[in-house]
């Protein structure tokens, strides 16, 4: 943040010194406010950027807006004319002013309340949100969990709890080529291929999707599940964790769904 304020101060001595600099149109005023942006919270993919983009706008106008608002209200509308105190007030005002208010303000409106519901959403998504470590084999992984009450998938045989984890927490325990091997079809064709710590951790688990059945997930038995809360830390020893090849969600705000049933067992289960 304070590198992007750094980075954002920057256009005022730009803007005395280089007034005829591309940076100061509005194009280059555009470019700028995503160099500010990227400064400030790197990228992580094209959507978080757009709307950390449009939110600075947002965030930028609003305030921007406010002050100009408040300046204009104090002001009184007084002029000195051949030393006579002159006071004057307009009448309807500029067609044109009136007609960016018609079109601008439905639009401010629509755009505001559909960011403040945004912010809303992630706001309840960060107070389900968790510190989660994996360990397995003498490795940890670190990540985001986020608490998700639709799954109640377990292991029909042991009745293990099932979690799921994208890549950004296998990375942390496996390699690539590891990875990549840890498909269902490649599992089913090239057991054999894996190492043995690989193997004995393996677990086909069946479950339903949305308009699909049948289906069989690739999970590991891992050595234990730690979720950092407010009240203690909840272990779980030896769950399955899903392998998931695809991000679980597109800001990467988290990279694993916590089983509910944790957070009601105890410290310990």
């Amino acid at each position: 943040m304070v590198c992007g304020a750094f980075v954002a101060s920057t256009i005022v001595p730009i803007t005395i010194y280089m007034p005829h600099s591309w940076l100061v149109s509005s194009v280059g005023k555009l470019v700028f406010s995503m160099l500010i942006i990227w400064v400030a919270f790197s990228y992580t993919s094209l959507r978080a950027f757009f709307v950390q983009w449009i939110s600075f706008y947002f965030v930028t106008f609003a305030i921007g807006g406010g002050m100009l608002g408040v300046h204009y209200f104090l002001a009184s509308e007084v002029s000195l004319q051949g030393g006579s105190v002159v006071t004057f007030r307009g009448g309807y005002g500029d067609p044109v002013s009136w007609l960016f208010v018609v079109i601008g303000f439905p639009c401010s409106y629509f755009f505001t309340k559909w960011r403040l519901n945004q912010v809303s959403v992630h706001k309840m998504k960060m107070e389900e949100i968790y510190d989660v470590t994996v360990e397995w084999n003498g490795k940890m992984a670190h990540c985001k969990g986020l608490v998700d009450s639709g799954n109640q998938l377990t292991d029909p045989v042991t009745r293990k709890m099932v979690f799921l984890a994208d890549p950004f927490v296998w990375e942390q325990l496996f390699s690539k080529e590891q990875l990549e091997a840890l498909k269902v079809d490649t599992v089913v064709t090239s057991m054999d291929d894996l190492p043995d710590d690989i193997q004995s951790s393996i677990r086909l688990i069946p479950y339903q999707a949305a308009g699909v059945s049948g289906q069989l997930l690739l999970t590991l038995l891992v050595d234990k599940i730690t979720v950092q809360t407010s009240e203690g830390d909840l272990e779980l020893k030896q769950p399955l964790v899903g392998v998931q090849h695809q991000d679980l969600t597109h800001d990467r705000l988290y990279q694993m769904l916590i089983h509910p049933h944790i957070m009601v067992k105890g410290k310990s289960a």
